[in-house]
């Protein structure tokens, strides 16, 4: 009788690396989908800036139903105007400000992956930010890194005045006035610890931000009228509201959690790659041999960045609870030597 020989599969040893490796890459996809839904908004017949306000407030709505659902009566009590003025103030500017920025620069002719590319100069300002208020000291070889990154959106965005966007010289502006908004929302939010639950803080943003494009809308007299309810403009909705919003924001709350806030900072850097394939594949946008070295030169700085991360300090809003992992060792135990004893007398 043959023994027939055991074979022994190759098992998956090391899960955590698999769901580390799963927050990145759904952090770096919802993140980049926002700049792909700006685009496919300009396609639909209901104005840009009215159709980010109806989007805003149904996730708002959403949001709200989920912090009600989530919270007691006793929590409900704790919620402070005070703190829910102070959440919206930060939505206003992360989110309202950045998003507003961005997609008029994107109306104005700024191509999708550009607007990301100069979105992606936020881990410089971030980074900053972090080794000044949340403890986080970066190393040169992070600001190296960072640095090849904003020489390659530089060299995009020459690319893109080539032709590609066919934008003026101002609209190149408006990112750079996005990511001046998105980083003095997180001084704003990392120099106070936060008392909301996380729902209740997303849902005052959200109401922020439907305020902000709702002034907009009526400031350029595009009104607020209701989104026609055909499938191109569901399907908008639905990849606005579920990938970019709800899952950008899940997304990087966690990557907070795993990887701390420089490296979360630097996967921005890695979005306008994925943001230029989804262009390319969906609108036939395909930049020019500047811009693709620019975008190769970018995810290059972004890996030596992400490569040469630290792993240490606070977390958003100075809360151990989004800090780095970090290994924790047993306290030693200190042993003190007891006092001489002295006879008197």
């Amino acid at each position: 009788m043959l023994a027939i020989p055991q074979i022994r599969l190759p098992r998956f040893r090391q899960p955590r690396q698999l769901a580390v490796l799963g927050v990145a890459l759904g952090f770096v996809v919802c993140w980049s989908s926002g700049f792909v839904g700006s685009r496919l908004a300009l396609a639909v017949d209901t104005p840009t800036l009215s159709l980010y306000a109806w989007r805003f407030a149904l996730a708002t709505l959403l949001a709200g139903a989920w912090a009600l659902a989530s919270a007691g009566r006793r929590n409900r009590g704790a919620w402070r105007p005070s703190a829910l003025g102070f959440e919206a103030l930060v939505g206003s500017l992360t989110v309202g400000g950045y998003l507003l920025a961005m997609l008029l620069a994107i109306e104005s002719g700024v191509s999708a992956g550009v607007a990301a590319l100069i979105g992606a100069l936020q881990p410089l300002a971030a980074t900053l930010l972090a080794g000044g208020l949340l403890g986080e000291r970066p190393r040169p070889v992070q600001w190296l890194g960072l640095a090849a990154a904003t020489l390659g959106a530089g060299l995009s965005v020459a690319d893109d005045l080539q032709g590609l966007g066919g934008a003026a010289l101002w609209a190149y502006g408006l990112p750079l006035l996005a990511v001046a908004a998105v980083s003095l929302g997180s001084v704003l939010s990392a120099g106070r610890p936060a008392s909301l639950p996380m729902s209740v803080r997303l849902t005052a943003q959200l109401a922020a931000a439907t305020a902000v494009f709702g002034v907009a809308a009526l400031w350029r007299g595009d009104g607020l009228p209701a989104p026609r309810p055909s499938v191109e403009t569901l399907t908008v909705l639905a990849w606005l509201i579920v990938l970019a919003t709800f899952g950008g924001y899940g997304f990087f709350n966690a990557s907070l959690q795993r990887f701390g806030v420089s490296q979360s900072a630097a996967l921005v850097a890695l979005t306008p790659a994925a943001t230029l394939a989804a262009t390319a594949l969906m609108f036939s946008e395909w930049p020019g041999a500047m811009g693709i070295m620019g975008m190769a030169m970018g995810l290059l700085g972004a890996g030596v960045a992400l490569a040469s991360g630290r792993r240490h300090g606070r977390g958003a809003g100075g809360h151990a609870a989004t800090a780095s992992p970090t290994v924790r060792r047993k306290p030693r135990r200190v042993v003190r030597p007891s006092a001489p004893t002295t006879r008197r007398g």
